[in-house]
């Protein structure tokens, strides 16, 4: 390494470090924000919480007090935030390498032989290319895309919690619309048609394609554990489902069985949902030992990833279709909230390869 190079990599790494700690601060702030009624630790759980992570390393016991206040639920297992995300995350997935793979253009290559939406184009690159695969120009895309009623316009990198997930209606909206809005996002972008789904799964929010959301693990031996699942949906119209666009989820048993209540990113309890009146434990989801399966054989076509959070849809056939994989970061609050610590009875092991613990 010359000396230009080491002085980069120094300073690379510096920077790391202080943005990893301003991560840290804020992810337990974000905690400590939406405890609302004060509540803390009495001295014997924070000596509980304090003995079971100590081996591990020192947390702040917002995560903790939050669950508390929120479910009832007390458990030394319930991960940090900053654990998470800081710690687990990193250790689990190759952050490096998402920057490349983690493109929605590329899910038919990466993910093949299972459902999707239906693309009708994408732009990779400012390349523009048909649901085929085929290289196009632009005017033959935009009246491809206006000859649809409507469709769902994603940023294929870098959007979470909804962002970047545009609807359009060529019914009420026109060509100058179309182009101002694909103009105005500079990052590649996959246009798909609206998915009709599962009868059952509309009756938590017509409006919005209610998604199955799974979390994985890529175990060392190479076998595939699904941990937390939960159902996102969406309020008060809105055409997506995630919990931070205002959203609300609800957990899921063994059985695919929901709930009987849900919650919204700030923890609060929802036993019926606020516009349709819902009551959750009444929804069984459909195939859901098939929405299970999918995640578990499409996970190890992605090694360098071996904690994904898998969002499946169920179409009006009620067959399982990938959503999206979040090959990184994928959100924690409302698994914790809806079922408890996320690795269950497996905590201390995962743990314990993070943190080289014997």
């Amino acid at each position: 390494m010359n000396i230009v190079a080491s002085i980069t990599y120094r300073v690379n790494k510096h920077s790391a470090i202080i943005q990893k700690k301003r991560l840290i601060k804020w992810l337990d702030n974000r905690h400590r924000s939406r405890i609302t009624k004060g509540t803390k630790l009495d001295q014997q759980q924070s000596k509980i919480v304090r003995e079971f992570w100590d081996r591990y390393c020192r947390i702040r016991f917002y995560g903790h007090e939050f669950y508390l206040e929120k479910t009832g639920a007390f458990d030394p297992r319930f991960i940090p935030d900053s654990v998470y995300f800081c710690i687990i995350d990193r250790f689990l997935n190759n952050h490096e390498a998402v920057k490349w793979i983690d493109n929605k253009c590329y899910y038919p290559r990466i993910f093949s032989g299972c459902k999707m939406p239906e693309t009708i184009a994408y732009r990779l690159n400012g390349f523009w290319y048909n649901g085929k695969g085929r290289g196009e120009n632009q005017d033959v895309i935009i009246k491809s895309v206006l000859s649809e009623k409507s469709c769902f316009i994603k940023i294929a990198t870098d959007s979470y919690g909804g962002k970047g997930v545009f609807f359009f209606d060529s019914q009420k909206q026109n060509k100058e619309d179309f182009v101002e809005l694909i103009n105005s996002i500079s990052k590649d972008i996959v246009i798909q048609k609206p998915l009709r789904q599962s009868s059952t799964m509309a009756k938590l929010n017509p409006s919005s394609v209610n998604t199955v959301r799974i979390i994985t693990l890529l175990r060392k031996d190479g076998t595939v554990k699904p941990y937390s699942t939960i159902v996102r949906m969406g309020v008060g119209g809105s055409k997506i489902d995630n919990a931070s666009s205002g959203g609300i989820t609800c957990g899921v048993n063994d059985d695919g069985r929901l709930k009987p209540v849900a919650y919204n990113v700030k923890g609060e309890c929802f036993k019926e949902h606020p516009d349709t009146h819902q009551k959750f434990d009444e929804i069984v989801i459909p195939c859901f030992e098939n929405c299970k399966q999918l995640v578990i054989g499409l996970h190890p076509q992605v090694p360098h990833f071996r904690l994904v959070s898998w969002d499946v849809a169920i179409n009006e056939d009620n067959e399982p279709v990938l959503i999206e994989a979040n090959l990184c970061d994928g959100e924690l609050d409302f698994h914790q909230l809806n079922n408890g610590p996320v690795f269950k009875e497996d905590t201390n092991d995962i743990l314990n390869e993070v943190f080289g613990k014997k």
